[in-house]
């Protein structure tokens, strides 16, 4: 007999799009309105008021000239590709690769559009590489291939990255890719800079929790040295995106209509829906669902090693927790709300913790989650001061506080 299972979440989270996380921090600034003396007249308060994109005046805005944008085209192992290029007049002063996560408009999400001109007119270069393949909700390991070679473009452009000043940044899934690139032999010793907005360090952990609603801090499901946290139910999305990016590696097209139909409904259905009885699967598409409809922690390493090679192969070189983390040299700046509820905030922890002391800056936010807002007041102060170790490397300044 089929069963039926009831979506955690109908609503589309905001962290769907590439720019969701910042947005959170856009309406985090309009909810806390009038307070823009309380924000004081750094270059960091300008940037964070500028990015509330006309909630708030933007004096940044008023004191500097507007972006220029600009198409690039460059050569990769997977073909040719595009970017938005987004500049001051003044000149740059440091570069930097911004990955969305996965949403259908990509680059050109308004969203990713207005974070590249704030970061524009704080004179950064900021490259924003269009990546087709997560336009379309499929993400690959080739993904890494598509940020190393935007990233090799930007460092081959002397003027736009003096003295070789020069990071990346990634959003939500986006962040993955970032720091799996930042780890390639080519580049790895370029990369001055990583800034993680919501992103992830193992997908283990990230699937534990997405399917399970638990996560651990520090270890991987089934290790039970780990710390055990509270979290928020994790959103539907996480599922439905999982489900999107693998439809194609599964044999059965009967398999993959019924699992793209389950993601559909995780997303926007608002009735219950039919499963079929597993064993009316194919093997590959059974492990997948299997997975999926796990409640228990420990299993997950085990159905994750049952899924097909090409899932498995894409999940690990996706994944920055199994790279040789020796070779990521960059600083890191990771930005990460408590109640996320798509990639809970225990990932940036554990990538804190995964590198040398010191490398890692860690901001922790109360109020902002990927699809619910409670902003706190008292959640500015981090939100400056993440900023601040941004424009600190623009400037090549070190700063090796932890914000936590």
């Amino acid at each position: 007999m089929p069963t039926s299972r009831r979506k955690t979440s109908s609503a589309s989270p905001l962290a769907a799009s590439p720019g969701g996380w910042l947005l959170s921090v856009l309406v985090l600034l309009a909810l806390l309105g009038g307070c823009t003396p309380h924000l004081g007249d750094t270059e960091a308060a300008l940037a964070l008021e500028d990015l509330a994109g006309g909630v708030m005046p933007s004096r940044l805005a008023a004191q500097t000239p507007e972006p220029l944008r600009d198409s690039v085209r460059y050569q990769t192992t997977l073909g040719e590709r595009s970017a938005d290029l987004y500049l001051s007049p003044e000149g740059s002063r440091a570069g930097i690769v911004l990955v969305p996560g996965a949403a259908a408009r990509g680059h050109h999400d308004p969203r990713v559009v207005a974070v590249a001109r704030t970061l524009a007119r704080l004179r950064f270069a900021v490259l924003v590489p269009d990546m087709p393949g997560v336009r379309q909700y499929r993400v690959r390991a080739t993904d890494v291939l598509e940020v190393e070679a935007a990233f090799a473009w930007l460092i081959a452009q002397p003027d736009l990255v003096p003295e070789g000043r020069v990071g990346m940044a990634g959003f939500s899934y986006g962040a993955g890719p970032v720091l799996v690139a930042a780890m390639q032999p080519d580049i790895h010793r370029q990369v001055r800079f990583v800034m993680s907005v919501g992103g992830y360090f193992d997908l283990e952990n990230v699937i534990c929790y997405f399917t399970t609603g638990h996560a651990h801090a520090g270890a991987t499901p089934a290790a039970g040295d780990g710390q055990d946290v509270v979290l928020r139910p994790p959103h539907s999305y996480g599922q439905a995106l999982f489900i999107r990016s693998n439809l194609d590696l599964l044999e059965r097209g009967v398999d993959r209509g019924f699992l793209q139909s389950y993601a559909d409904y995780l997303v926007d259905g608002d009735t219950e829906l039919g499963e079929p009885v597993p064993g009316k699967l194919a093997p590959d598409a059974q492990a997948l669902y299997r997975l999926l409809v796990n409640h228990d922690p420990a299993a997950v390493p085990g159905l994750i090693a049952r899924l097909p090679a090409q899932i498995r192969e894409l999940l690990a070189g996706i994944n920055p927790a199994g790279q040789e983390l020796s070779r990521l040299q960059a600083r890191l700046i990771l930005l990460h709300g408590r109640s996320d509820n798509l990639i809970p905030y225990t990932e940036s922890v554990a990538l804190s913790q995964a590198v040398v002391p010191g490398q890692a800056q860690l901001f922790l936010i109360d109020g902002l989650a990927h699809v619910d807002l409670q902003p706190r007041a008292h959640d500015i102060p981090q939100l400056l001061a993440a900023m601040e170790a941004l424009l600190a490397e623009r400037a090549g300044e070190v700063s090796v506080t932890d914000g936590n």
